[in-house]
């Protein structure tokens, strides 16, 4: 039923993400990933229409940070929330952390089905705990602090697999 994917903005989770979905069998593309970021063999678009066309809409966590572009460190140019609300497949599902109210309004106004995944008990629980924690690393004698993301990309994943496949 659900055959492409598109990983629209984020960061290494929704990179990580959409390498898990293609091994699932999933068309998946990206976009947002064209600036300073290697995406190995996941195809990169560049095409708002073609990417807004797909299945599944995944969106990063979270999905703004200022209520008019989509989180995307990795774009030469990030999409706007206008952009993703006047072009989506109507038929699509879309999936981000921490919608804002003002972008679910949006999504409800034109009959978009839409799930926060942080809203999901579990997801928000182990969310907390890699975001809180730190590991901090030596290397060449440059000390390093890294999130373990590993838990997130994880359970995205299987949050959206999950109600997928309850469509």
């Amino acid at each position: 039923m659900f055959e492409t994917v598109s990983v629209i903005g984020g960061d290494l989770r929704q990179l990580t993400l959409a390498k898990l979905m293609r091994k699932e069998g999933y068309h998946v593309f990206l976009y947002g990933f064209d600036k300073d970021i290697q995406t190995d063999d996941i195809d990169t678009e560049s095409d708002i229409d073609f990417v807004l066309g797909s299945d599944i809409i995944i969106l990063p966590v979270p999905v703004t940070f200022d209520g008019s572009t989509i989180n995307s460190p990795y774009a030469k140019n990030a999409m706007t929330v206008d952009e993703l609300i006047d072009g989506i497949n109507p038929s699509a599902i879309v999936f981000g952390g921490q919608i804002q109210p003002n972008l679910a309004k949006a999504f409800e106004n034109n009959s978009i089905a839409y799930r926060d995944y942080l809203k999901r008990e579990e997801l928000s629980i182990k969310n907390a705990i890699p975001t809180a924690l730190t590991i901090q690393r030596k290397t060449n004698g440059i000390t390093k602090t890294v999130m373990p993301f590993t838990i997130l990309f994880s359970l995205q994943f299987t949050s959206i697999r999950f109600i997928s496949t309850a469509y």
